[in-house]
C-alpha cells in the first residue's frame, strides 16, 4: 500500500491532543457543574442522567472520523494497471543567438542574460511540447535535439555563452537552416512546429531569404523576440576571470556599437505566419508566445504505458461516515431503570 500525498499523514500526530483537549474539556465542565452545586456531593443530582461512558465513546468516535478523514485525504492507493498515454503537443526549437553582440549591457544585465532567462521561462510555461536548442554565432549548432526532458532542455540553457561557439559573427539564415532540419522530415498535415528565435537582428552571413523558404516549405511558425535597445551599447571584452578589459573595436579603433535590428526579426516572423515581440524584464511576450504555441495544432508524440495506482480512498471515506453516524445515533443519557424496579429499590432501601 502507498499513499499519494503522505505528508498528509503528520497529522495524525495531532490526534493525542485532540484527545486530551477534549478530557481537559470534560474535567473543566465538572468543575464548574460541582461549583454551581454547591459541592463536588451534590453533583450526582445534576448528572445522575447523564452516562461517562457514552460521553467517552462518542469522543471516540469524532478522533475515529477525524483519523479516517485524514487517511482518506492522504488517498491510499493499492493495485495497479497499465494505462496507455498518448503524448500530444508541438515541436518547439529555441534558437540562441550567441554572437559577442550580445553580450551588450544595454538591458541590464546583459542581452544574452535577458534572452536565456526568457527562454528558461518559456520551457516552464509549455506542457507535453518536444523542445530543441540552436545556438549560433558565425555558424549554427544543433545544441539539443527535440526532447520531452524539460530539465534536460533547461540545462542546456545554462550552458549557453557567448563563448560557446568558436566561430564567430552572427548568421541568423544558417541557425534557421538547422533548426528546420531538427524537426526532421515533414510529417502530417497542420502547424505543430514553432520556432522561437531570441536575437539582437544582427546578421553578417545573409541567406535569411533562404531560411525563410524553408521554414514555409517545412510548415514552420517563427516568433522572434528582439534582445536590446535601439540606441545600443558597446560590446565588452572580458578576461577569463569575468573582468571587463575594454571594449571592442573597428579597425580605425573606435568603439563599436551594436543595436536591436528590429526590421529583421519582424520580417522573419511576418512571412512565417509568426509574431514579433520586444524583450521586455516582465517577460508578457514569453506568455504570449506560450499562448500561441498552445493553440497550434498537436502531433502525436508515440504512446507509452503508465502504471496507475488504484485509488482506495472510498474505504476511510466510508469509515468517517460510519463513525459520524454512530457518534449522532448514540445518546449520552444514562439508562434509568424502570418506574416498578425504582419503587423496589426505595422500598428495600
Amino acid at each position: 500500500m502507498r499513499f499519494a500525498d503522505p505528508a498528509i499523514l503528520w497529522l495524525l500526530l495531532f490526534l493525542p491532543v485532540l484527545g486530551l483537549a477534549a478530557f481537559w474539556s470534560g474535567a473543566h465542565r465538572r468543575r464548574r457543574l460541582a461549583r454551581f452545586a454547591g459541592g463536588a456531593e451534590r453533583v450526582a443530582r445534576f448528572t445522575g442522567s447523564v452516562s461517562r461512558n457514552r460521553r467517552a465513546a462518542k469522543t471516540l468516535l469524532l478522533l475515529l472520523a477525524v483519523a479516517s478523514g485524514l487517511m482518506a485525504a492522504a488517498r491510499p492507493q493499492w493495485g495497479t494497471r497499465l494505462e496507455p498515454i498518448t503524448r500530444r503537443g508541438v515541436d518547439v526549437v529555441l534558437v540562441m543567438d550567441t554572437s559577442r553582440s550580445m553580450a551588450a549591457e544595454d538591458v541590464a544585465p546583459s542581452r544574452l542574460s535577458q534572452a536565456r532567462h526568457a527562454a528558461s521561462s518559456l520551457v516552464r510555461r509549455l506542457a507535453g511540447d518536444r523542445i530543441a536548442l540552436v545556438t549560433f554565432a558565425g555558424k549554427g549548432s544543433l545544441t539539443c535535439p527535440l526532447t520531452l526532458d524539460y530539465e534536460a532542455a533547461l540545462l542546456f540553457l545554462d550552458a549557453v555563452d557567448v563563448d560557446l561557439l568558436p566561430v564567430q559573427g552572427s548568421s541568423i539564415g544558417e541557425s534557421l537552416r538547422v533548426a528546420a532540419r531538427a524537426f526532421g522530415p515533414a510529417g502530417s498535415e497542420g502547424r505543430h512546429r514553432a520556432v522561437v528565435l531570441f536575437s539582437d537582428g544582427e546578421d553578417h552571413e545573409g541567406g535569411i531569404e533562404e531560411a525563410i523558404s524553408l521554414l514555409k516549405q517545412s510548415g514552420v511558425t517563427t516568433y522572434a523576440v528582439g534582445c536590446g535597445t535601439a540606441h545600443g551599447g558597446p560590446i565588452p571584452l572580458r578576461s577569463a576571470t569575468g573582468a571587463v578589459e575594454g571594449y571592442k573595436k573597428d579597425i580605425e579603433g573606435k568603439v563599436v556599437t551594436t543595436q536591436l535590428k528590429e526590421e529583421v526579426l519582424e520580417r522573419l516572423a511576418l512571412e512565417t505566419g509568426g509574431r514579433y515581440y520586444r524583450a521586455t524584464p516582465a517577460e508578457m511576450e514569453v506568455e504570449e508566445i506560450a499562448k500561441a504555441i498552445a493553440g497550434m495544432d498537436q502531433k502525436e508524440h508515440g504512446t507509452v504505458l503508465k502504471t496507475r495506482y488504484e485509488e482506495r480512498y472510498q474505504i476511510p471515506l466510508a469509515a468517517v461516515l460510519l463513525a459520524l453516524l454512530a457518534e449522532t445515533v448514540l445518546g449520552d443519557r444514562r439508562r434509568l431503570p424502570s418506574p416498578e424496579i425504582a419503587r423496589e429499590q426505595e422500598v428495600s432501601s
